[in-house]
């Protein structure tokens, strides 16, 4: 059942399903909102509370408000879990949605009980080579460049180059059909925005240091090279990190190969969480 928070200028829609099990919270990336994760929900919600909503600025939730996005998407999470009493979560998270998730953990620690990000936009941590530095400005002007098109009016292109520079092969706009170019191309303008805050590109190295919780991230099998260094570094940034690269899927894993994603997941909560009793 879809329900709905208000506080002040916040709306947010979401919908709990699964009866049992730790509270879990899905944080879908800038492209996305909450239906994102349709087809790994069924799985998670056999042995967890499921927590699924939209983000300020996405589907049904309230449009975004100034401010900075990550923080202020961290602290619409905080009120979501705290009204709905589902915390301590393990917060799940994809792109954009990742630094939202360790936002939430820095700031707000008893609300978490473990991170999951995968593909997080972390592009500070390819400043911790030398020679990465390099790939660093690369990622940083693609974004600008994409996020030029989408203010001259041309989100269709800006959907397609964003696809072309971080998704998968089998992710590219030829493959998609016109649905899922609607989707993306409806989510162009809220990406742009949360992208234009300079945290968009990760947390300082000090706070993901003292970041104790479980942390896991992962990367598609054909994801790009970047994606695989930018998780490795982050999981070597934090105390209690683990790196994956999956055997199949890219960036949209959640959409393309569900059971995988999901049997990752499930493993990462049994085999690495800090016991809930």
């Amino acid at each position: 059942m879809r329900e709905v928070l208000e506080r002040g200028d916040l709306r947010l829609g979401f919908e709990r399903t699964g009866a049992e099990g730790d509270p879990t919270v899905l944080v879908h990336g800038g492209w996305e909102d909450g239906r994102a994760w349709e087809r790994v929900v069924p799985g998670l919600s056999s042995s967890l509370q499921v927590l699924v909503y939209d983000r300020r600025g996405h589907g049904s939730s309230s449009s975004a408000s100034p401010g900075p996005p990550v923080r202020k998407d961290a602290s619409d999470l905080a009120q979501l879990l705290e009204s709905t009493g589902l915390f301590p979560a393990h917060v799940l998270a994809l792109g954009e949605g990742g630094t939202i998730a360790l936002r939430l953990a820095v700031d707000r620690p008893e609300l978490v009980r473990s991170v999951a990000v995968h593909e997080i936009p972390s592009a500070t941590l390819l400043d911790l080579e030398v020679p990465s530095s390099e790939e660093r400005g690369r990622f940083v002007r693609a974004v600008e460049r994409l996020r030029g098109l989408v203010g001259a009016g041309q989100g269709e292109e800006a959907a397609r180059g964003y696809l072309e520079a971080f998704a998968a092969p089998a992710e590219q706009w030829s493959l998609l059909d016109d649905g899922a170019r609607r989707y993306l191309r409806s989510h162009a303008e809220a990406w742009s925005r949360e992208m234009a805050d300079p945290e968009a590109f990760g947390l300082s190295l000090a706070e993901l240091r003292g970041l104790a919780i479980p942390v896991l991230s992962t990367t598609g099998g054909s994801s790009p090279g970047f994606a695989r260094r930018i998780d490795d570094r982050l999981a070597d940034a934090v105390g209690n990190g683990t790196s994956l690269h999956l055997s199949d899927g890219g960036h949209f894993v959640h959409r393309t190969d569900p059971d995988l994603y999901v049997g990752v997941l499930g493993g990462f909560l049994l085999e690495r969480n800090v016991p809930t009793t």
